[in-house]
């Protein structure tokens, strides 16, 4: 859908000599890239209006996206794909935050101990659109470490501060981004398998 729109807007543009041809790609991607972002923006505010946690859903992706991109993990093959997993994601991580009895509380901080010693053994999993080398692979596993670490440091003083319910999401964003690592390595096991099984 936004391949179209953004087509036709800039076969507009060129006709009334705003852009040259040459250019006429970079635009286009640029486009997608802009509705793409606003699309996503707006679904995650709207399932946060939708659950009363408009301000959960806006920290979750605070935390969420820069560590994401940097240690990598699973990406859906279309982005109309990679839009429904993230809106189920958001959705599920808010619920569980809501409505998880506070006597879980540890239960859930043990998991998250455990998610984020594998984002620190695993980051980056880089995805087969994505290719890394091996300077890349060492800058993004820097770069991961250091905002994992930063945000480790900021749940201590959350919790300091005794305010567990925002604690509890930050959490479920090294949880959340755990599971997409998992997923990633998974994925990429299959197609290094399928390589193998069609060489041989």
């Amino acid at each position: 859908m936004f391949e179209r729109i953004s087509a036709i807007i800039v076969d507009r543009l060129e006709d009334k000599r705003i852009i040259q041809m040459e250019t006429k790609e970079v635009c286009a991607y640029g486009l997608r890239q802009i509705f793409s972002t606003i699309l996503n923006a707006g679904t995650m505010l709207l399932i946060g209006v939708f659950m009363h946690m408009t301000i959960e859903a806006i920290l979750f992706t605070i935390a969420y996206i820069p560590i994401r991109i940097f240690a990598g993990g699973y990406h859906a093959s279309t982005p109309q794909r990679c839009w429904a997993f993230s809106a189920v994601m958001l959705f599920m991580v808010l619920c569980i935050v809501k409505y998880t009895p506070e006597k879980y509380f540890w239960h859930l901080t043990a998991l998250s101990l455990i998610a984020s010693i594998a984002i620190f053994s695993l980051s980056p999993v880089e995805d087969q659109n994505k290719p890394l080398d091996e300077k890349e692979h060492h800058v993004y596993h820097i770069r991961a470490t250091l905002i994992m670490f930063s945000e480790i440091m900021i749940a201590i003083v959350i919790y300091i501060l005794q305010f567990k319910h925002i604690l509890m999401l930050i959490e479920m964003v090294w949880c959340s981004l755990a599971v997409m690592l998992l997923l990633g390595e998974c994925k990429n096991y299959r197609i290094e398998k399928k390589k193998e099984d069609i060489n041989e």
